[in-house]
């Protein structure tokens, strides 16, 4: 017997000890309606088929009028929209039609290579890519190549500077009479002063003013002391290395500081900045920073290296000139693993600061008051967790998973704590943007049958603690109402198929993981299909469009489908809303817990009945591409092949964040070797193919040529993949590339998880 038969036993026989269940009960047939064809081609090609997903919602000061950047024809070059809150029937209005560069644009019908660059220019260019209003709430203020420009509804946008270096991040004075904006590192207003930095690799990095308009905060950044790195760059005249500034773990990161500058010194040109005391106790990393609503406190959000100690300061602007910040509130966890999740906002009244914490059992809101003599209280608690907050009059609007851990719900929750009022009714995932009014959310919104659209949704609450109609169903919800229709009219001639939410039980400590399953349509149970993992990641099992939306895999998923592939996707140790012992379990040890809960999928998928487990492959990119290379390293056998995009398999070359998870490698070497894959390299005894783009910053390509190279060494089968002009989204930067590749992964998982399979079926025998 081989060896796929004789693991495909053994996983079935231990599989039955799976508990499977469905949150819509036993997996189904999935409908057998047919419609076009999808391609890797047409699903990543202009005009996007899902459309092009509003964003950067502006509301104005009045709360009525909401601004956003969109392109209602499925292209990626995106114009100001607005809408009326008032408008009954909420139709978007376009507020401006910038115009697309077209030089050097090849001929119509011309295929060479020079046509293609001129594509993929266009393709590349975004439109304007921000928005805000003007305080007088008549004016918008749109960036646009580079350049501000000033736009209103039925008028022509004129240009408001014009200079060689983008600004950026522009922000009015709450009166309205100066603007602010970053260029090239410094602060800046519009006559042409400016606040002067330290000098090269020292940039302002933010900023904020202050509600009364007299004070503007800063973050500096300084990356002196961080190593410089080249990256080779093939693509030059030339070939060039390209230095840029990238600390390893253990290495001098980039230093921060806050400052306060007197608003007039933006308008004179003074360099007049007044740093934050830290005393002799600076923290390592400023994670955000707030201004009070009355101007009197800023709030500043810190932590060490290690995001084991989180401090939450206030300093007193109304008070001491020396801005010597006062601690409120303190989390010290030795066993914490991320700082990504905390997050600070003040009330309304600025009598209190609300902070995200998980020192209960998952992330809760917290608030104090601003002198820090108070012991923190809880606001929100129980087993479900908390992504985000947004203060309203009487407390706040949070996004949370309470009821449905797949889902991202709007809750309303008093600012004395008590039982939370869901507003949102619509099942997926919603992310708001609220009204200055309070009364009103822009959501971003989407689910398994729906891809990104805006939703107009009310904060209003009655009195019997229901949201506006809540009542309803949600199909028929006033209190949601869908702005925009992105999806072009080819959409509806192809066959979607929705996703399954699962639970089954890890084979290691019996914990509950959830999972994403995705049955071919016209499934039926009674025969054997293919199977993936992937793309796995931590928090991959979301009811949104695609799952994991940081890679264009919603596409590939549909196409795998309609090929006849069953996928899944597993929350993993690590991931966000399962619990903070669930979250904590990657702790000091990737491509430990984590690949054994990967392993629980595949049992789970054994358990089903209708999966040939000689046929189960698995794919993930970054820290999925490091999960996917241990996997086949560390279990040879259990995958049939696997892809590892842009792999994390030197960790000690890993982003100086990682030191959350794995500490110092100089005081943790023993964990640093046994999380970073290459040093389990003689493990691999199944295909593996490796994507990598040659311009990676995040993790880089050096690290899979040495990885190729040890595989060469060891006589072990590797395929190689390089995008020369890819960067760590090596999947989202660029169409051609993103079909040339996922083209390469379709024909890999064809060869290794259903030409064997489809041989074996058609000619009754087994494969030897």
């Amino acid at each position: 017997m081989n060896r796929g038969r004789t693991r495909a036993s053994w996983l079935l026989s231990l599989a039955v000890l799976a508990s499977a269940t469905s949150a819509n009960g036993e997996p189904t047939n999935v409908d057998d309606s047919t419609g076009s064809r999808l391609t890797i081609e047409r699903l990543y090609s202009l005009p996007h088929l899902i459309g092009t997903a509003p964003r950067d919602f502006a509301w104005s000061p009045d709360g009525r009028y909401l601004a956003f950047l969109w392109n209602d024809q499925g292209f990626n070059f995106r114009d100001v929209w607005m809408v009326d809150t008032e408008d009954p029937g909420l139709s978007p209005v376009r507020v401006t039609r910038m115009l697309q560069d077209k030089d050097g644009d090849a001929p119509d019908g011309d295929d060479s290579v020079a046509a293609a660059k001129a594509e993929e220019r266009r393709e590349r260019d975004p439109g304007v890519i921000s928005v805000i209003w003007h305080p007088d709430g008549q004016q918008l203020l749109a960036s646009f190549r580079g350049d501000l420009w000033l736009a209103a509804k039925g008028s022509e946008p004129k240009r408001l500077l014009e200079t060689a270096a983008p600004e950026q991040r522009p922000a009015y004075s709450p009166d309205g009479n100066t603007l602010a904006f970053l260029r090239d590192g410094e602060l800046w207003s519009p006559g042409l002063q400016r606040t002067q930095v330290s000098g090269p690799s020292v940039r302002i990095e933010d900023f904020t003013w202050s509600p009364d308009g007299t004070k503007i905060a800063i973050l500096e950044t300084d990356q002196r002391q961080v190593k410089l790195r080249g990256i080779p760059d093939y693509l030059a005249d030339e070939t060039e290395l390209v230095e840029v500034r990238r600390a390893y773990p253990g290495e001098e990161p980039t230093g921060q500081r806050i400052g306060i500058i007197d608003a007039k010194a933006v308008e004179t040109g003074a360099d007049q900045v007044r740093w934050i005391d830290w005393d002799e106790d600076p923290p390592d990393m400023i994670l955000s920073y707030r201004w009070s609503p009355d101007g009197k406190y800023l709030a500043v959000d810190t932590s060490d290296l290690y995001a084991k100690d989180r401090r939450v300061f206030v300093i007193d602007l109304q008070g001491d000139a020396s801005l010597v910040p006062r601690l409120v509130a303190r989390d010290q966890d030795p066993l914490n693993e991320t700082f990504y999740f905390w997050h600070i906002e003040w009330s309304h009244e600025s009598q209190r600061l609300y902070f995200l914490s998980d020192r209960d059992e998952d992330y809760h809101v917290y608030a104090v008051g601003p002198t820090g003599q108070d012991e923190p209280v809880s606001l929100t608690n129980g087993a479900w967790a908390v992504a985000g907050m947004y203060p309203v009059d009487g407390g706040l609007i949070v996004v949370g998973n309470r009821g449905q851990a797949e889902e991202r719900h709007l809750f309303r929750v008093d600012d004395n704590g008590g039982e939370p009022v869901q507003i949102s009714q619509r099942p997926g995932t919603h992310s708001p943007a609220v009204s200055p009014d309070g009364r009103y959310a822009a959501v971003h919104f989407s689910s398994q049958g729906m891809p990104p659209e805006l939703f107009l949704t009310s904060l209003e609450v009655t009195a019997g603690g229901r949201a506006g109609a809540g009542a309803r169903p949600y199909s028929e919800s006033a209190a949601e109402r869908r702005v925009t229709h992105s999806p072009v009219d080819e959409f509806d001639t192809y066959r979607w198929v929705e996703s399954q939410f699962v639970t089954f039980k890890s084979h290691i400590d019996g914990s509950t993981l959830h999972g994403r399953l995705t049955l071919p349509p016209g499934f039926d149970p009674e025969k054997s299909y293919p199977a993936i993992l992937g793309s796995v990641y931590t928090d991959s099992v979301r009811n949104q469009w695609g799952g994991r939306t940081a890679h264009p895999t919603w596409g590939l998923d549909q196409y795998l489908a309609q090929e006849g592939t069953i996928l899944l996707n597993v929350d993993m140790r690590g991931s966000w809303g399962r619990g903070r012992e669930h979250r904590r379990g990657i702790r000091l040890d990737y491509g430990g817990m984590d690949i054994e809960d990967l392993e629980s999928g595949v049992r789970y998928l054994g358990a089903l009945g209708y999966v040939d487990m000689d046929h189960v492959g698995i794919w993930g990119s970054s820290y999925g591409g490091l999960m996917t290379a241990m996997s086949l390293f560390r279990k040879p056998g259990l995958y049939a092949a696997g892809i590892a995009g842009a792999p994390a398999t030197n960790v000690w070359h890993a982003l100086s964040g990682q030191m959350a998870v794995m500490m110092r490698p100089q005081d943790r070497p023993e964990e640093y070797a046994d999380s970073s894959p290459f040093m389990h390299a003689h493990g691999l005894e199944d295909p593996l193919m490796i994507i990598h783009g040659m311009r990676d910053r995040v993790v880089l390509f050096k690290d899979s040529v040495i990885l190729v190279q040890r595989l060469i060494l060891l006589g072990k089968d590797v395929e190689l993949v390089t995008l020369p002009n890819a960067g760590h989204g090596w999947d989202n930067e660029g169409l051609a590339q993103t079909r040339f590749a996922f083209n390469k992964m379709v024909q890999f998982f064809d060869r290794h998880l259903k030409e064997p399979c489809m041989k074996c079926k058609e000619t009754n025998h087994e494969v030897d």
